[in-house]
Formats: C-alpha cells, sequence, structure tokens
C-alpha cells in the first residue's frame, strides 16, 4: 500500500506500530515512596471486601495486571492492581488507598506514553472489568459507555445504528483516556473533539462520593474533565456522549517529496483553515528508514476526494508526486485509520507533541527542521500535524480545560527507537520550534514536564478544582504540578 498512509496507520506501517491516544491522570507527580501509612496496607481485608481480583506484587498474575502498551514501563512497580468489576470496587479500593496514604493510579485502555496507568508505587484501579460496554443514553442520539470499552467497539457498534462520536484511530484505547484529555481524530473539523461531545461522565470522587457531572451538575468537575487529562479528579466509571450520524467518506492520499515538506504543511494549512468543515487532513513525515516522505491524508465527503484534492493542490501552488482516492463507508473508514491487527500489539516508544501556535512558513520550515535532526543511523521516526480549525474552535479556550481552541495544529513526534535518542530527538524538536510552540497536547505527555505545559491558560482553574475535591493529592499521573 505504497503512499497511502493514515495518521495512525502511517506511524505503524512506517515504525512498526503506534499507540493512539493516552489515559493520564492529573498533575501530581508520582515517587516510589508512595505508601507511607504508619501501619501494613491490610491487603487480605481489601481482597475479601472486592467482587473483582487484587493483584500483589507476589500474585502470580501480577505482571499481567500491571501490563500497559508501552512496553517501556514493563518493570513499573504498583504497590498493587485491583481489577474493578463494579463501582462499589472503585469505592472500596479509593477508600483503601485514603486511608493508607497510597495513591491512584487509574487504567482504562492503559495507553499513556508515559506509562501512567501503572505508576510505581501507587494502587492501580483496572476499570476494564467494569460491566456495560456500549448502552443507550437517555436520549434517541445518545451512547453510554464504560471507560475501557475500546474505541474500536464504540464506533464498530455505533456504525451499525448509523451514529458515531468523534474519536482518535488506535483500536484498542479506552474512550475515557482519549476524551479526558481532548480526543483529536479525523471527526475534529465537523465534530470538534470527543470531550465537546461529552454531555456527562460518572465518576468515584477521592471521598468515595458517586457523581455525575454534566453541564448542569458538578459542572466544575465537568470542566475539568473535557481535557484535563484522565484521572485527574476521581476515578470514572460511565461516560455519554451525543452521536453523529455516521457517512461515507473519501480518503485522499498526496505524496511529496520530503524537500517539499514545508511548503505542503504550510500551504495544507492555509487551505485548509478555510475549506468546509466536513474536509478533514493530516501531514504525515517519516524519516530515517530509507528517502524520507512527506504524505498528506485527507477526509472527504464521499466522490468528492478527487475534486477537493485538486483544489488543495491548485489554491496551495502544490504538486503531489502521487495521489490516491478510494471511498469507505463508516466501519471501512475507522479500520483503515486503525492501521490493522498490528495496531494491538504492545511496543516500547518515545513519543511527545508540539502545539504551533500559528502556521506561518516559518513553522512550517521548523517542523521539517527538527525531522532532519533525527539520527538517520538510529531507525524511523515520524511527524504527524493535525490541524486544530473548523469545530474544534466553536468552544471558546476557557469553555473547557482543553485550552488549544484557537491555535493552528498539533505535531505528534514518535518513534521507537533507543529511548535516549529519542530523548535527545524530542528536546532538540522543542527546541527547532521554539515560540511557534505554544505547549503540548495532554493526550501525547512527555516524563518530567509540567502541567502548564498541557493546560496553558486553563492552568490555574484547574487546580482550583483539583484542589478542591482532591485536596490530599491521591489521584496521580506522573506529570509534575
Amino acid at each position: 500500500m505504497s503512499g497511502e498512509i493514515s495518521r495512525q496507520a502511517f506511524v505503524r506501517r512506517a515504525l512498526g506500530g503506534l499507540a493512539g491516544a493516552a489515559l493520564l491522570g492529573s498533575c501530581r507527580s508520582v515517587t516510589p515512596d508512595a505508601v507511607s501509612s504508619p501501619a501494613p496496607p491490610d491487603w487480605t481485608a481489601l481482597g475479601n471486601q472486592l467482587d473483582g481480583r487484587l493483584s500483589l506484587p507476589s500474585s502470580a498474575d501480577y505482571a499481567t495486571a500491571k501490563g500497559v502498551f508501552n512496553s517501556r514501563f514493563g518493570g513499573s512497580t504498583p504497590v498493587a492492581v485491583v481489577a474493578a468489576t463494579s463501582v462499589a470496587d472503585v469505592q472500596k479500593a479509593i477508600a483503601f488507598a485514603a486511608t493508607n496514604h497510597i495513591g491512584i493510579s487509574a487504567r482504562s485502555g492503559g495507553h499513556s506514553y508515559i506509562g501512567a496507568s501503572a505508576l510505581d508505587g501507587t494502587l492501580v484501579i483496572d476499570l476494564r472489568g467494569l460491566p456495560g460496554g456500549v448502552t443507550t443514553g437517555t436520549g434517541p442520539d445518545a451512547v453510554t459507555v464504560t471507560p475501557a470499552t475500546d474505541l474500536d467497539s464504540v464506533q464498530t457498534q455505533l456504525a451499525a445504528s448509523g451514529r458515531s462520536i468523534p474519536s482518535g484511530s488506535c483500536p484498542t484505547v479506552g474512550v475515557a483516556g482519549l476524551t479526558l484529555g481532548g480526543g483529536l481524530g479525523s471527526d475534529a473539523r465537523r465534530c470538534g473533539l470527543t470531550c465537546d461531545a461529552l454531555t456527562s461522565a460518572s465518576l468515584v470522587l477521592p471521598n468515595g462520593e458517586v457523581v455525575t457531572a454534566s453541564a448542569d451538575d458538578h459542572d466544575d468537575v465537568f470542566w475539568a474533565l473535557r481535557g484535563g487529562g484522565g484521572g485527574n479528579i476521581g476515578v470514572i466509571t460511565s461516560l455519554t456522549f451525543r452521536t453523529f450520524p455516521a457517512t461515507d467518506r473519501d480518503v485522499v492520499t498526496l505524496a511529496f517529496p520530503v524537500e517539499a515538506a514545508g511548503e505542503a504543511i504550510a500551504g495544507w494549512h492555509t487551505w485548509l483553515s478555510a475549506a468546509d468543515r466536513n474536509i478533514w487532513g493530516m501531514v504525515n513525515i517519516t524519516v530515517g528508514d530509507g528517502p524520507g516522505r512527506c504524505t498528506v491524508i485527507l477526509a472527504t465527503p464521499s466522490g468528492s476526494g478527487s475534486a477537493v484534492a485538486g483544489d488543495m493542490l491548485s489554491t496551495a501552488g502544490l504538486s503531489a508526486s502521487s495521489s490516491r482516492t478510494r471511498t469507505l463507508n463508516r466501519v471501512d473508514f475507522i479500520h483503515y485509520f486503525e492501521g490493522g491487527d498490528a495496531a494491538r500489539v504492545p511496543r516500547a516508544f518515545v513519543a511527545g507533541s508540539d502545539i504551533v501556535g500559528e502556521m506561518s512558513p516559518a513553522a512550517a520550515e521548523s517542523i521539517v527542521t527538527a525531522m532532519s535532526a533525527w539520527p538517520q543511523s538510529a531507525g524511523s521516526a515520524t511527524a504527524v500535524v493535525e490541524s486544530l480549525s473548523g469545530a474544534v474552535g466553536d468552544i471558546g479556550p476557557a469553555g473547557s480545560a482543553f485550552p488549544w481552541r484557537a491555535q493552528a495544529a498539533s505535531v505528534q513526534w514518535y518513534t521507537e527507537a533507543a529511548s535516549d535518542t529519542a530523548s535527545a530527538w524530542l528536546t532538540a524538536a522543542h527546541q527547532a520550534l521554539g515560540a511557534a510552540s505554544a505547549g503540548g497536547y495532554i493526550n501525547y505527555p512527555e516524563a518530567g514536564d509540567p502541567l502548564s505545559r498541557y493546560l496553558g491558560p486553563n492552568l490555574q482553574r484547574f487546580n482550583t478544582i483539583r484542589q478542591k475535591y482532591d485536596p490530599t493529592g491521591l489521584m496521580r499521573s506522573g506529570i509534575g504540578g
């Protein structure tokens, strides 16, 4: 399938796989001495209270129970894992953690870029066993899902009824992590972020209270849950979304010489910002495994792909070296962007992000400069550029915790190369963007970053809400305060 590469599929096929949106928690950093109770915790008593399963480091299933998608964190050492099968289990686990002064890691899909689903020294509350899955919501166009329901299941079941929610592409990502961090994806320009479709969320607060946050009840919690990162206020037990009609789409793949990548990024973005909202697009650049590649992917209304691509090329003054258009129904469209079965296999990777404030020609070239700094002998690396235009901006920057409503684009950096090389490259990439970067996307976090980098002007309000509901810092995320 040369030259025909989608956002997540591009990275997986070029580099061997990509994790999608991440599950991460609040802005607490965690240390190995997170357990500090005056007496040893009575794990036997906790296990006897649960409907689900308790796994300790001495348990035969501990390694499996604490496993996360990014195998870089396979050596993590949480103090225990509670596989919850009821909301009552979540409440009991939270009460036990609070009594024994143990931090909590919430796990849904387990795709956090920094291993936040199983942090050292924490009690992991694994939500994959909660009953419910995908169920009809309170209205005809609503759907309620449990937090660890994977995106493929959500989209496939909704498509059977001709409906969808805006979401990302990695098939095994839990819907909670994606939603609570914002939720970029191929429906963003016409439907907004995943969190914009959220109408309510049920959660257990650190004090054990079960609440349903919405615009009408616990509206401060609801604000924080939409873009502030998963697990930051409490542990989510279900989410309700409004749905949108599912439609057939054309997918157009345009290839450009890597030498023209800067012009392609700038021209694509200027054109897309003024284009019909039913059109979405991204740019992928990969280097290090042979000749560099630059690919523009467009998703358009069915039957319009070739004409839309022609308009983009003409308006932007670009010339593609190849072009291919295919028409896909909703399920095939979702599966195309998932990237196949390889996307389900855990892997070790290093990734990060920048939010580009204005996609000027200089900013576009800085992305190319960052990619050119990649050491060719180290394997492959990729950058994925997604526009923040269209419906993403219908909500003001202060309307939810997700702050990047008036910026131009998100850039995701990704590689499966050795950690030291990858980390140095990420640092160089941020430096290359310089003042063009306004911050980062919280679903693509980097170890050691402060929360301010991801929440920008919304940090103070977020911290006020967090302090109100979690004054002792029970919830942990791996992101510094």
